[in-house]
C-alpha cells in the first residue's frame, strides 16, 4: 500500500488581515521549513488570485491555497472563530450566525473547523480569549486541537514569563489544552466523525516590552513547530487543481495527523489497520466481521505511544518506534505520542481515528 505524505499548515495570516508577510514570502518560509502546502486564512476576507504553486531558486515549491477565518467582530465577548476551506467564496457575511455559516460551507461542499476551541487568558496580553462559544452547532468538519500561538499566549502570565518564553518558547510548549482533547473524545464517543488538525496561527507580529522587541514568532519558526500532515494514496502532480483536490480530500476524510516538529520531525509517522480483507489508514473505517483487527503505529524515532478509544487508554508502549494491538470491538481508535524534549515529556503526535465498525 503506497502512501504519500504532505506536511502543511492550515492557519496563517497576511497583511490582508493582521499578518506581516504576503503570500509569496509565506510560501518561501514554508519552503525553507520543508512544508509541501499552506492554506492562508485571513480574518473575514477570502483573498483571490493567490492560489497556486510558488517556486523558488533552490528548486523547491509549495502549494498555497486560500481559505478564511470567519468570526463576528461585533460579538462581545468575541469568539467562535471558524476556519473555512475549499468554498471559493467570501462567507464573512454569515459571521453572526455560526450554524448558518457551517451549513453554508457544507452546502458549498467546503470544510469547516472550529479554530482554537478552548483558550486560556493571559493577564498581561491585550488579547481576548477567542474560545468557541456555540457548542450547540453541528455539521462542522472538525477541530483545530493544537494551535501553537494559542498555547503560547497561555504561558504569558507575567512580564517575566513573557520575556522568558519569547526567547525560549519550546520550554513552555507541552501540548494541546486538555479541555480540547476531552471534547474531541466526547464527540467521538457520541459517534461523531470529527477530523482534527494542528496549526501555527502565524502572524509574525513584533511585540515590545520596554527596550526589548521581538517577533512572536517568525513564520519559518512556526512552520517548524505544530503542523498537519496528510497521508494519501494519491501523489501530487504539480498541477494546482488536481493537488488542491488531494489536499482537501485528505482533510475532509481525516487522512491526517498532527505533529510537533520541534523535538523531532514527525514526517514518517503512520497509523493503519488491517483485517483479512483490507488495509486502511487514518480517517477510514474497517469492519470486524467477526475477526480481530490489527492496529499498527510506526513513529520516526523512539517515543511513548498510546492507543485511545472513547477517551480511554487501551494500550501503550514506552521508548519504542512501533506499536501493534489487536482489537475486537467497534470504536474510534486513535494514537497519541509523547517525546522527551529538554527534560520534559511533551505531546508530539496525534493521529486522526481509524473507525472500527461491526
Amino acid at each position: 500500500m503506497k502512501i504519500y505524505e504532505y506536511a502543511g499548515n492550515l492557519h496563517n495570516h497576511t497583511p490582508y488581515s493582521d499578518g506581516t508577510l504576503y503570500h509569496r514570502d509565506i510560501a518561501k518560509a514554508a519552503s525553507q521549513s520543508k512544508l509541501d502546502f499552506l492554506i492562508v486564512t485571513d480574518h473575514n476576507v477570502w483573498v483571490t488570485g493567490v492560489e497556486g504553486y510558488y517556486e523558488f531558486k533552490d528548486g523547491k515549491k509549495v502549494l498555497l491555497l486560500s481559505g478564511e477565518e470567519v468570526h463576528d467582530l461585533e460579538r462581545n465577548p468575541e469568539g467562535s472563530h471558524l476556519l473555512i476551506y475549499d468554498t471559493n467564496a467570501e462567507l464573512s457575511g454569515f459571521s453572526k450566525y455560526p450554524q448558518q455559516l457551517i451549513d453554508k460551507v457544507a452546502q458549498m461542499e467546503g470544510l469547516s473547523f472550529l479554530a482554537h476551541p478552548f483558550e486560556r487568558a493571559a493577564p498581561i496580553v491585550e488579547d481576548a480569549v477567542y474560545s468557541w462559544r456555540d457548542w450547540h452547532v453541528n455539521g462542522y468538519t472538525g477541530l483545530e486541537i493544537w494551535n501553537y500561538m494559542s498555547e503560547f499566549k497561555s504561558l504569558v502570565t507575567s512580564k517575566t514569563a513573557a520575556l522568558f518564553y519569547a526567547f525560549y518558547p519550546d520550554l513552555g510548549i507541552t501540548g494541546p489544552f486538555q479541555e480540547t482533547i476531552t471534547k474531541w473524545d466526547e464527540l467521538l464517543s457520541d459517534g461523531h466523525r470529527v477530523v482534527v488538525t494542528g496549526n501555527a496561527d502565524a502572524h509574525g507580529q513584533t511585540y515590545s516590552m520596554g527596550p526589548i522587541s521581538r517577533c512572536i514568532f517568525p513564520y519559518e519558526f512556526l512552520y517548524n513547530a505544530v503542523n498537519t500532515h496528510l497521508v494519501s494514496r494519491q501523489k501530487f502532480t504539480g498541477n494546482k487543481s488536481i493537488d488542491k483536490g488531494i489536499v482537501y480530500s485528505a482533510l475532509r476524510n481525516g487522512n491526517c495527523f498532527v505533529g510537533y516538529e520541534t523535538p523531532h520531525p514527525t514526517r514518517g509517522f503512520r497509523f493503519s489497520a488491517t483485517n483479512e480483507h483490507i488495509d486502511c489508514i487514518m480517517g477510514e473505517e474497517i469492519s470486524i466481521r467477526d475477526k480481530s483487527i490489527n492496529l499498527i503505529a510506526n513513529a520516526p524515532t523512539r517515543c511513548n505511544m498510546q492507543i485511545v478509544c472513547n477517551g480511554q487508554i487501551i494500550a501503550e508502549t514506552r521508548d519504542q518506534t512501533e506499536m501493534n494491538f489487536k482489537v475486537s470491538e467497534p470504536g474510534a481508535y486513535r494514537v497519541q505520542a509523547t517525546i522527551n524534549h529538554k527534560s520534559r515529556e511533551r505531546s508530539w503526535i496525534f493521529s486522526n481515528p481509524i473507525y472500527v465498525v461491526p
